[in-house]
Formats: structure tokens, C-alpha cells, sequence
């Protein structure tokens, strides 16, 4: 009986989704529907879903409320089937497999995470996975709005069949990750971790991203830069192909700079209530990491106002960039720059990022203790990370060997140590090792619950941090920014 719930579960929360979604796909493709000028208005769809959907399973956490799960699980099937078909129709607009660039990724990524949480809920029978698995979709999708979906030309590296074998093994493997990084965590946080021990760690992003993001320009001027776009391309200041022309954000880069400030005197608290235990320092960190969240949030939506507004964008110009810039140039070009997000797409996600992990601490400092009964035994979490991780080993096994047969077709050599593929590797270690030191050595609860989260920070840093920090042959997959120089 319990497995044919389960079975028409499945069927009602994925497969119909995905079954609506391929119909839809298929009418379009038929031309029985109007065709889609672009898939951005099915994206933004989604990810209001997925918002909904962690709402209510946040919510659920703290309300045991059955209608409640019931909301997060359906409004998360919608926001899959969405995906799905936003996903689809990038492909019939651009004319190709759509896992080429960031953008095409991210959707795909999105998907493969909110399929994960729909599989992980429904088979253990434990909601709460939701709470923590959809704002990751959220983000990637945020992610993948914020850099822009313009098309282009494929590459002739990227002409290979094996091009959409490996990426979807990637983003299905990435996906299920995310799941086992979720019931780690919050395994850690069940076996009386303390949460200010997490937050040292967990503020140590939104400081690093104010204090690195724009050049450090946020700390030493209070002021955000982004880079400007012509045409859909950066344009070019030096050959080395190192700067780019940017614009300041008005008003944007103070309230960021409070938010360092903010996020440093959090860390410090945390660290002094930690070697000295009094009560009191706990309160004080808890109360600044809710302001901290008030002023990132604040940031990041004057940010996009900002973005949106139109602008005399010559007059924002960075001073320091100005005086090297031929008058004549700005007189033939400057009423065509762009002041757009997708100029510093990695830098503005990593701000929403600070702000969504700035979030999970004021969440879950709130009511700590009922949170903590909310959530199932050590056992249950233990094992549901177990069952994540032997899911997704596989798919990052394959994705390995998929991308080395790639990469001989593509290059003559089946591993060359580029950036890309040694992260792959040392991602799939991670899990490698989860799996040896369980089955071999009997890990199990903590030490286990600390490899699967680092293994989900370098499935992110393989994702984003090699292909934007690390040059190599996989830069290609930053997506069509291009250089215009300046001459």
C-alpha cells in the first residue's frame, strides 16, 4: 500500500508536471501554438513558484500545518513543469541543445534541484527537505535571469554529441547534491551543532563578496561598480583583457558597505560568545544578523531599482576610467552603453547569495529550539543524505568519464589538468570519499554530514568559481559577453 502511494505521488507531482510541460513543448515545436519570442516570461513563472514553494515549506517547519506540505509540494511541481518548459523553449528559440552557456545551465540545474527535492519528499516522506533544497533552485535561476538568455553562435568545441550527454549528467548530478547538502546541514544542525559555529563560517561569504566584488571599490569608496555593456558586450580597456569600462550604482555601494561592517561585527560576536559562552553575546550576534539581513536586502533591491532606471550612464562612469577614455569615443558611443546586470552577473548573484545564507541564520536563530524539534531523528537525516549521496556518485562518475571522451574528441587528450576538469575530480572525491569511508570504515552522522557539505561547496565552485576565477579551455561556458575595445 505504502508503495502505491508513493507511485501516484510521483506520477501526480513530477511526471504530470513534466508530461504538461512536454505537450506544451511539443505545440510549439508543431507550430499548433504561437511560438515563443522568448522563454524569460515561463522562467520568471518558475521561479515565483519556487519562492512560494520555500515559502510554505519554511513555513511548514514552524506551523505543522498538512496543508502547509501540501502547498509546498504542489507549488513546487508547478514551478518544475514551468522550468521544464522553460527550459524546452530556450531550446527550440536558439536552435540547439540549450546547455551550452551559464544561463542554459542554470535553468537546467534549476530543474534537476526542484525534481531532486519533489523525489526526496516524496519517497522519505519528509518535507522539511524542501525548506532548504528550493531556495538553491531560487538562486540558480536568479542566477541565470541576472546574466540574460541572449543567444549565440555554438563554438565548433562545443559541436559534439557528447556535449548534452555530459552537461545533463552534470546538472542531474548537481541537483541531487543539493539535496544531500540540505539533510547534511541539517543533520548538523540536529546533533547540536552550535549555529554560531555555522555562522562563522556561513558570514564569511557576504564579508569576502563586499569586500571583493567591484574591485574592493565597496570598502575603499562606498561604491558598487558594475560593468558596462555596448551591444551585449563589455567593453575593453586594456589588452590583457583584465579591465572593463564600469558605471557606479547610485546610493548602492553605502548600504553594502554597512553590510560588511554589519557581517565583521556578527563574525566577531560569534566568536566571543563561542570562547566565552555568556548569553548575552548570543542575543547581540542574533540581533545584528537580522540587521545585516534588513540592510542586504535593502541593498539588493535598490540594486535592481537602480538597474532598471534609466541613467545618464557617461556621468556614472568610474573617475579613475574616465580620464583615460578619448572624448571622441564618448561622444560616438556614450548614449549606447548599458548599464545592465548582465555586465556583473557573477558579482550580483554572489550578493544574493550573502543575502540568502545572511537569511538561513536570522531563520533559523528564530526559534531554535522548536525549529530543532521540527526536524526528524539523526537516523533519518543520516540516511537520507546516504541515499543522495549513492544517487548522485553515479552521475558525477559518468560525468567525469563523459567529459574525458569529450574532451579527447574535442582536443586530442582525454585529461589535460585544465581548471575545470581538476575540480570536476576533486568534486568527485569528495563524494568518493563519503562513500569509502562509510562502507569501509563505518563513517557515519558527523564526519559524513561534513564531507557532503563541503562536497556541495565544490560542486558550486566547479560550477561558478573555475569558469569566471580560473582561465582555461572551459571559459566558453561563461556564456556571449564579449570584449569591445576601446581604439
Amino acid at each position: 500500500m505504502v508503495r502505491e502511494e508513493w507511485s501516484r505521488a510521483l506520477l501526480l507531482h513530477l511526471l504530470v508536471p513534466l508530461g504538461a510541460a512536454g505537450v506544451f513543448l511539443l505545440l510549439q515545436w508543431r507550430a499548433v501554438l504561437a511560438p515563443l519570442e522568448s522563454e524569460t516570461p515561463l522562467v520568471v513563472l518558475a521561479l515565483i513558484h519556487y519562492i512560494g514553494a520555500a515559502v510554505f515549506h519554511l513555513t511548514h517547519l514552524y506551523q505543522r500545518e498538512a496543508l502547509l506540505e501540501r502547498l509546498g509540494l504542489w507549488v513546487t511541481a508547478a514551478g518544475f513543469g514551468l522550468n521544464v518548459a522553460a527550459w524546452g523553449a530556450r531550446g527550440l528559440i536558439v536552435g540547439y541543445y540549450p546547455l551550452s552557456n551559464l544561463y542554459d545551465t542554470a535553468l537546467f540545474f534549476a530543474l534537476a534541484t526542484a525534481a531532486a527535492s519533489l523525489i526526496a519528499t516524496l519517497s522519505s516522506r519528509q518535507p522539511f527537505i524542501g525548506a532548504l533544497v528550493m531556495p538553491v533552485a531560487v538562486l540558480l535561476l536568479v542566477l541565470g535571469l541576472l546574466y540574460g538568455n541572449e543567444a549565440q553562435d555554438l563554438p565548433p568545441v562545443l559541436v559534439s554529441y557528447w556535449r548534452p550527454i555530459h552537461v545533463t549528467l552534470a546538472m542531474a548530478g548537481y541537483g541531487v547534491c543539493a539535496v544531500s547538502f540540505v539533510t547534511a546541514l541539517l543533520y548538523l544542525l540536529k546533533d547540536r551543532v552550535r549555529l554560531e559555529v555555522i555562522a562563522l563560517f556561513v558570514l564569511v561569504l557576504p564579508v569576502l563578496t563586499y569586500a571583493v566584488i567591484s574591485g574592493g571599490s565597496i570598502l575603499t569608496q562606498g561604491v558598487f561598480f558594475v560593468k558596462l555593456l555596448m551591444d551585449g558586450q563589455r567593453i575593453l580597456l586594456d589588452p590583457e583583457n583584465q579591465e572593463f569600462l564600469r558605471a557606479s550604482v547610485p546610493q548602492v555601494g553605502i548600504l553594502f558597505r554597512g553590510a560588511f561592517v554589519g557581517s565583521v561585527f556578527a563574525l566577531i560576536i560569534f566568536a566571543l560568545y563561542l570562547l566565552t559562552a555568556r548569553p548575552f553575546l548570543r542575543a547581540i550576534g542574533h540581533w545584528a544578523t537580522r540587521l545585516v539581513l534588513f540592510v542586504q536586502g535593502a541593498g539588493a533591491f535598490w540594486l535592481l531599482v537602480q538597474l532598471r532606471r534609466p541613467h545618464d550612464v557617461v556621468a556614472l562612469l568610474d573617475p579613475a576610467q574616465r580620464s583615460g577614455i578619448p572624448e571622441a569615443w564618448l561622444q560616438q558611443f556614450g548614449g549606447r552603453l548599458e548599464l545592465r546586470a548582465q555586465g556583473s552577473a557573477i558579482e550580483i548573484a554572489a550578493i544574493f547569495a550573502a543575502v540568502a545564507l545572511t537569511g538561513f541564520l536570522a531563520l533559523f536563530g528564530w526559534k531554535w529550539k522548536r525549529l530543532l524539534e521540527a526536524l526528524p531523528s539523526l537516523e533519518v537525516l543520516d540516511r537520507l543524505t546516504y541515499r543522495a549521496v549513492t544517487l548522485a556518485f553515479p552521475l558525477l562518475t559518468l560525468m567525469v568519464i563523459t567529459g574525458a571522451i569529450w574532451a579527447n574528441e574535442s582536443w586530442g587528450r582525454y585529461w589535460g589538468w585544465d581548471p575545470k576538469e581538476t575540480w570536476a575530480l576533486i568534486t568527485w572525491l569528495f563524494y568518493a570519499t563519503f562513500l569509502h569511508t562509510r562502507l569501509t570504515h563505518g563513517w557515519k552522522g558527523r564526519r559524513s554530514a561534513v564531507l557532503a557539505v563541503l562536497g556541495f561547496v565544490a560542486v558550486m565552485f566547479t560550477y561558478l568559481g573555475v569558469s569566471f576565477l580560473l582561465p582555461g579551455l572551459h571559459s566558453y561556458a561563461r556564456g556571449p559577453l564579449r570584449s569591445w575595445p576601446i581604439g
